[in-house]
């Protein structure tokens, strides 16, 4: 239930800004948010800001710790203070601030509703791959946001789209699984509902990733996307196939956001990258269980024109990826593949195949 009513002014104990109230823009289990204005020192109106509230102490320290971690992202709703209040009388109890960035389009929720068309799949994909990298800074510090709603994906400026609300966000400590404990029904799998999975791993926020991008694609943020509806959206082939991919059932998802990114990114309705047509002057790194032995494949490459080397370093061209190790479960991954990501990340241009595409480029084929 909202907290406060239009014309109230909160003051922040930690910074000394004032903000008053002006009308309620949500409530949630967690609390209530208010379209506000910071004031100055003459109480003039400087800034329209984002004022939430909540009793709840460990999501307002969960969002609070997230926003200061993506405090540089332009793709992140930024967090621009953070601070308790204490009830007024000494008694009751004790509410909790943010104050947010506000999102003047609102949700995707709001968008696609208010708009009713569906965006071109040039303009979704960019957009998505966009938050797919700020989630994949999140994944890389072994942390899943868990709550990847269009209600939670945030429309700005001229239709870009930002993560916010990491009130349910977890890191996960020592390679332990983040236990499932909280989650919107409305966006998570039949599975999740079913008490079959006891944690929530970077492949779920995967799923809603795939969820977000398909409901821009179909302009319908209403209900959630089965794979029978995917073949109906209009859009490539290849594009589907991602999104059958990401939405699909767990074991074949994409791994991580990384992952899904390099999917899009190869498509050919997102940015663009380079095919690869032979291995001759390639050099290649192995990493992971093939279905042949490792020296006949390393034959092949010699006899493709190509190198191998046993190491990840920026004389790499590509990383041939076999089966995943049985060591790295729920998303892990060896060092090879950590190592060519992280220099991919850093704009070192790196291919990662599967056996099949191996097998496709020693054999010759187009």
């Amino acid at each position: 239930m909202a907290h406060y009513k239009p014309g109230h002014i909160v003051t922040s104990p930690v910074s000394g800004r004032r903000y008053k109230v002006d009308k309620v823009l949500g409530q949630g289990g967690f609390g209530c948010a208010y379209l506000s204005w910071e004031l100055n020192s003459r109480n003039k109106p400087i800034e329209e800001v984002c004022l939430k509230t909540t009793p709840d102490q460990a999501s307002w320290h969960r969002e609070s710790y997230f926003g200061e971690l993506l405090q540089r992202s332009n793709r992140a709703i930024q967090t621009l203070d953070s601070f308790p209040i204490p009830p007024k009388s000494g008694k009751g109890n004790m509410l909790f601030g943010l104050v947010l960035e506000l999102a003047d389009q609102g949700t995707v929720s709001d968008y696609l509703a208010k708009h009713k068309q569906p965006w071109p799949a040039k303009r979704a994909v960019k957009e998505i791959c966009a938050l797919l990298k700020v989630l994949d800074q999140l994944h890389g510090a072994s942390a899943t946001h868990r709550d990847l709603t269009p209600m939670n994906v945030f429309v700005c400026g001229k239709g870009i789209l930002k993560l916010g609300d990491f009130g349910i966000a977890r890191h996960q400590l020592a390679g332990k699984p983040v236990t499932v404990d909280a989650f919107n029904p409305w966006f998570v799998t039949k599975a999740f509902l079913e008490d079959e999975h006891k944690y929530w791993l970077a492949v779920d926020d995967v799923f809603q990733m795939g969820q977000l991008l398909a409901m821009l694609l179909r302009g319908d943020a209403e209900n959630t996307v089965s794979a029978a509806d995917v073949k109906l959206i209009d859009c490539e082939p290849r594009l589907k196939s991602i999104l059958q991919q990401a939405i699909g059932p767990r074991k074949k998802r994409f791994a991580d956001a990384f992952e899904m990114l390099q999917a899009l990114q190869s498509d050919g309705t997102g940015p663009e990258a380079s095919p690869l047509k032979s291995l001759s002057g390639k050099t290649v790194v192995f990493t992971g269980p093939l279905t042949f032995e490792r020296f006949d494949a390393e034959v092949l490459v010699l006899q493709a024109g190509g190198h191998v080397a046993r190491s990840v370093t920026k004389k790499v061209d590509v990383v041939v990826q076999g089966g995943r190790s049985k060591l790295y479960k729920n998303g892990h991954k060896g060092s090879k593949l950590q190592q060519a990501e992280d220099l991919m990340r850093q704009g070192q241009t790196m291919h990662i195949i599967g056996e099949a595409e191996f097998r496709r480029l020693t054999r010759g084929e187009d």
